[in-house]
């Protein structure tokens, strides 16, 4: 363990450990467990079937929250119920799963529900989707929607679905690389509808990102940039390619708060655009 989390340090990347509930639920366990993390340098732990909600386990995660915290560890749940505010009072809890995301392969459809979740299950807090998969997995949804889903879908710890591979060999890698895992601002711009269409405008630092994830239905749209600042911005432009759902066109564009975009979204499409000065 040691090896391996020393050798990532070295390429600036920090470890998780996966670990089951069953086996953290008494006080030794947990301290037996979170002390082996503190000792040979992991970041965080991954701790997984937790599967119900009677008192024992709501407990279990104020127990393991607090644990975790005295040993520095940052903390994601999954097989777990949704947040309920426990990162205002545990920070080091990053993210949590209770979502139907990609993991689940059963899904024969996403792009209604992707285009629910961020006005529904996400209002409770940061989720484990897993998003962006390029893949059949995706069901009948495009590469951009996939890519937007990543950027709109909140998770302080973002966990990609897509294999590294696939990610370094998509045309929109550069954007890809640059979605950030925390944001600044947020705004929900007005065409967005439940189930039918997510438009989200974020900024971190001095980049924005318009993402957007369209339902069943094909549409034309005509969004104004003006939720940027003023001067000129360096665009990256992601968009849907009309016959082939597993492409994106790329565009490079130099744009200013007062321009209007217009963009195609096929069924089940998506659009993504980075905006830097």
């Amino acid at each position: 363990m040691r090896e391996l989390v020393d050798y990532s340090k070295q390429n600036r990347v920090g470890i998780w450990f996966w670990k089951h509930s069953r086996d953290l639920r008494t006080t030794d366990t947990r301290e037996n467990f979170f002390s082996l993390c503190k000792r040979v340098g992991v970041a965080g732990a991954k701790i997984d079937f937790f599967d119900h909600e009677a008192k024992e386990i709501i407990d279990l995660y104020q127990a393991l929250l607090r644990s975790a915290a005295e040993h520095q560890i940052m903390v994601e749940f999954h097989g777990a119920n949704k947040p309920a505010g426990e990162s205002r009072t545990w920070p080091n809890e990053l993210t949590r799963e209770a979502v139907r995301g990609l993991e689940y392969r059963s899904m024969q459809t996403r792009a209604r529900h992707n285009t629910t979740l961020p006005f529904t299950r996400f209002l409770a807090g940061h989720a484990d989707y897993t998003p962006m998969h390029f893949g059949e997995r995706r069901r009948e949804t495009s590469w951009a929607h996939q890519i937007a889903s990543a950027a709109i879908f909140t998770s302080p710890l973002l966990i990609l679905g897509a294999h590294p591979k696939n990610i370094l060999e998509n045309p929109a890698v550069d954007l890809i690389k640059s979605i950030s895992s925390v944001w600044d601002e947020t705004a929900v711009l007005p065409d967005s509808e439940i189930g039918e269409l997510a438009v989200f405008a974020r900024r971190r630092g001095n980049m924005w990102m318009l993402a957007i994830m369209n339902g069943e239905t094909e549409k034309r749209l005509r969004i104004p940039v003006s939720f940027l600042d003023r001067g000129k911005y360096e665009s990256m432009l992601v968009r849907d390619l009309k016959d082939e759902p597993a492409a994106v066109k790329i565009e490079n564009v130099s744009l200013a708060r007062t321009d209007t975009l217009q963009i195609d979204l096929r069924s089940g499409g998506g659009f993504v655009g980075k905006f830097t000065r």
